[in-house]
């Protein structure tokens, strides 16, 4: 399945097996336009509208997509018990984003696919090493 990016950025495939072995060809988003998250009390959760984060990429070479880590993502927008932590992203330094996807690839393009207008995220300092 080919897919779009926000903004008219480019596509992305997710392979048709994996889309329809999750049975998400009659998916539809949850109220209020994200999946549910886990809650963590000592961390502050935004939701904000994937467009304003940027579509992570990979290295050149590198699959794109992860089936071992894709598939319970997919799993999990489906299941009322279950909850994906939010996306971890930096506050953007430049460019037309907010944001940049820290920890959460595959949660991000798992979004997209799905419909999804907004994520969770969790905003994170980077690291000075």
């Amino acid at each position: 399945m080919r897919f779009d990016l926000p903004v008219d950025v480019g596509t992305f495939e997710i392979p048709d097996d994996w889309w329809h072995f999750a049975e998400m060809e009659h998916f539809r988003p949850s109220p209020g336009g994200y999946y549910p998250y886990k809650i963590r009390p000592e961390n502050d959760i935004d939701v904000v509208p994937i467009t304003d984060i940027e579509p992570p990429r990979r290295d050149p070479g590198v699959p794109m997509l992860k089936k071992f880590k894709m598939m319970p993502v997919l799993f999990a927008f489906q299941s009322p018990e279950c909850a994906l932590p939010a996306v971890e992203v930096y506050l953007a330094t430049s460019g037309p984003y907010r944001f940049t996807v820290h920890n959460g690839f595959h949660r991000f393009y798992a979004s997209v696919a799905a419909g999804y207008k907004h994520l969770p995220v969790l905003i994170c300092e980077p690291l000075d090493l």
